[in-house]
């Protein structure tokens, strides 16, 4: 127990390193710092070493693997790559090496993700003339994210490769981030070169009926992403499905509960183990999983939208994505991780006014590899 909480607190005093920049310490990443020592302490102290199986079993399988690594060595396959999840286990492997605990390197991966994400975001909004402030962090690194940053999970790493894709500054990067999200979830880096794709092809008209143009496209991608889903269940027949059917009214009213963070009224107590009212309540205190999808929502649809080819993006990525876990009974507010901090950002700026000196925020060059 000492040794683990002396290793917590180190890591902590590493991720606030991560705080400083330009000479100063930035307040969100110094907090979260602290609150992330403070929760990875209390979760040994309360649950010791079953802490792995808190929330989700996903960590045991983590550790499960690495100790398979560890045994047998890796072996250099695409397939095993990703199966066994190298991209997150190598360094955990390494930081084991320094005598880091397997859960708590698992833990530190995360933190350094959101970390990341949050410096990518507001680097994106500083960029686009909108002086961030903390309170703004509610919008792409909230109480979800840091809750996740925690757990010995890998959700902030794939949240990590989405988001720079949607706002990284580099276009060398932005690639690299798709090459590693391959690696993490293959099917939402399809859903990733879909919505670039989709953008790509509506750039080139003039939009007259935005409405009817973001109906169509959310239809035709979730149609197309459940479509994807049941042809590669045919040709690797191990991929798991509940059985929907691609019009059935359960799918689409799976599509736009996720909109509303209601995902868990779609199923039934096979699979939601917490009753509804233990549900709603945690997205009180979740408040990102809900506000938002809904924010986002309401500045997609407003007029003069100035990140309306930016929102479209990650729209018909988004629904895309959704057109496949519909097909599944893994629908949760962690599949939605990937895209909440963009929508976060384009929500916010999408209430604020440009400054006079800087009417031009965004342009569509912004969505092209260079």
């Amino acid at each position: 127990m000492t040794q683990y909480i002396l290793q917590s607190v180190l890591l902590g005093c590493v991720l606030s390193i991560f705080a400083r920049r330009n000479g100063k310490f930035n307040t969100y990443q110094i907090l979260f710092a602290l609150i992330w020592t403070i929760a990875v302490i209390g979760l040994k102290v309360i649950y010791g070493d079953n802490q792995i199986t808190f929330y989700s079993n996903d960590q045991q399988i983590q550790l499960e693997i690495l100790n398979k690594i560890e045994t047998i060595g890796l072996n250099f396959s695409i397939n095993d790559a990703i199966d066994n999840r190298y991209l997150i286990l190598i360094p955990v492997w390494f930081l084991k090496l320094f005598g880091i605990q397997a859960i708590l390197a698992l833990k530190f991966l995360q933190a350094i993700c959101l970390s990341t994400i949050y410096r990518v975001c507001s680097d994106y909004l500083t960029a686009n003339n909108l002086k961030v402030k903390l309170y703004q962090a509610i919008f792409y690194s909230g109480p979800l994210f840091i809750f996740l940053s925690i757990l010995g999970l890998r959700d902030l790493e794939i949240a990590l490769g989405a988001t720079y894709f949607f706002l990284g500054k580099s276009a060398n990067l932005r690639i690299v981030s798709l090459l590693v999200t391959i690696f993490l979830r293959p099917h939402l880096a399809v859903a990733l070169i879909f919505g670039w794709l989709v953008t790509k092809y509506i750039e080139r008209f003039k939009i007259k009926q935005v409405y009817m143009m973001l109906l169509a496209v959310v239809i035709s991608s979730f149609i197309i992403g459940s479509y994807v889903y049941l042809t590669a269940k045919y040709l690797r027949p191990g991929i798991q499905t509940n059985s929907q059917q691609v019009f059935s009214q359960d799918a689409w009213w799976r599509l736009f509960a996720n909109f509303l963070g209601l995902q868990f009224l779609t199923f039934g107590d096979d699979v939601v183990q917490m009753s509804v009212s233990q549900l709603i309540l945690l997205r009180l205190f979740f408040v990102d999983t809900f506000l938002i999808p809904i924010l986002f929502v309401v500045t997609l649809l407003r007029d003069r939208n100035r990140y309306l080819f930016m929102q479209m993006q990650v729209l018909s990525t988004f629904v895309f994505f959704l057109g496949i876990v519909a097909q599944t009974n893994f629908n949760s507010s962690r599949q939605n991780l990937p895209f909440l901090a963009a929508m976060g950002v384009l929500a916010l700026l999408g209430f604020v006014e440009p400054e006079p000196n800087n009417p031009d925020l965004i342009s569509k060059k912004r969505l092209r590899f260079k």
